[in-house]
This record gives C-alpha cells, structure tokens and sequence, in this order.
C-alpha cells in the first residue's frame, strides 16, 4: 500500500508492503531480525509496535529509509 504523505508527494508504504517489495516471505524476514513470525505479524498488522532499533534493522533488511515506511497496517 502506498501513499501520499503530508501532500508532498513522497510515498510511504506499510511494513508489510516494504517486506514484499524486498521479495522477502514472513519467515524469512522474521529470522533474518531474529524475531517469531507471529510477532512480524503483529507489526506487520498494527497490534503492536516495534522498538526503534528493530525499525532501523527493517529498513536495513529491506533497503527503505524510515520516512518511506507507514507503521500503520
């Protein structure tokens, strides 16, 4: 899911989203953060937040700034 952000035209896009695009399944992001799949999932779908330095080892993983990420599901 993308979108406009501030109606500045940049885009952001959902964690979920940014997973995808970096042609990465659940399972294979939730190890390389050393996390359970379950608890992706939960971020993936808004139930819970992650920790900044998790955020900074996402955009790490799949290659996004943190202003182009939506921490909404």
């Amino acid at each position: 899911m993308y979108e406009k952000e501030n109606g500045k035209g940049s885009l952001t896009m959902t964690l979920k989203a940014a997973r995808t695009n970096a042609n990465l399944t659940l399972e294979q992001a939730s190890e390389s953060l050393h996390i359970s799949r379950a608890t992706l999932c939960g971020y993936e779908n808004g139930k819970v937040s992650p920790t900044v330095d998790l955020v900074l080892k996402m955009c790490d993983l799949y290659k996004v700034g943190i202003n182009q990420l939506n921490f909404l599901p």
